[in-house]
């Protein structure tokens, strides 16, 4: 079995739509491969496409990552840029233009 399996998820504000079941997302990858490896991410920048989902950027912070640098703006990324300006952890965003997964919808 291969592909993206997606579900149909309600946020609090009633919208819904698609996510990813089965996967991790490339934040989380990339802090588990540096663990793997015995890499400290202390100081580190991460490159990302879009700003960080709340989940990825706790553990972000959590694992010492001074700086992200994203290429889009996430739809849902609010909360990710209160814990980075608390944490003081730098976040550039290249564009203001909000991505959208295929199907997830606006």
């Amino acid at each position: 079995e291969a592909g993206h399996l997606l579900k149909t998820v309600e946020d609090e504000n009633g919208e819904r739509r698609q996510h990813c079941v089965r996967t991790i997302h490339a934040e989380q990858n990339a802090i588990c491969q540096a663990a793997r490896f015995g890499t400290s991410l202390e100081g580190a920048t991460l490159y990302c496409t879009m700003e960080p989902c709340r989940a990825c950027a706790m553990l972000i912070i959590n694992c010492g990552i001074a700086r992200v640098v994203c290429a889009y703006r996430y739809h849902a990324a609010q909360e990710t840029r209160d814990l980075f300006a608390a944490a003081g952890v730098e976040l550039s965003v290249a564009s203001d233009e909000i991505l959208q997964y295929r199907d997830q919808g606006a």
